[in-house]
């Protein structure tokens, strides 16, 4: 993965991110958290104050959502695979579709990671 500067409310290229709920004990007193990831060329920080107001106007979920992964390059373009990938953790409360899951968030940027690596091969 490569590195790319972030500024104001926009990113300098697409970036992948990872949000965290941090409102139920993760990291110290729980292994998963609700995650949600994504792909936004907005501010990843931006995007996660977004996410968090989502939450609590669209679903009625009140989280503290922390950006816990960013990554840019080549994993921006395997969010789908991602997705697929990791549909065992997606809560029933969502959607088929939705990028949220109830995961261990290091877990989720590893397999990330992984996925990315692997579609270069």
């Amino acid at each position: 993965m490569s590195s790319s500067v972030v500024t104001g409310n926009r990113s300098e290229a697409p970036c992948f991110y990872i949000d965290a709920d941090t409102s139920h004990g993760w990291p110290r007193e729980s292994n998963s958290a609700l995650c949600k990831f994504g792909v936004t060329g907005k501010s990843p920080v931006v995007r996660c104050r977004e996410n968090e107001r989502v939450l609590r106007e669209e679903w009625g979920i009140e989280a503290d959502l922390e950006l816990v992964f960013v990554a840019t390059g080549r994993i921006t373009s395997a969010e789908k695979e991602i997705a697929d990938h990791t549909r065992p953790w997606l809560p029933d409360l969502f959607q088929e579709n939705a990028e949220w899951r109830r995961c261990p968030p290091r877990e989720l940027a590893r397999m990330a990671i992984l996925i990315a690596e692997d579609r270069q091969r």
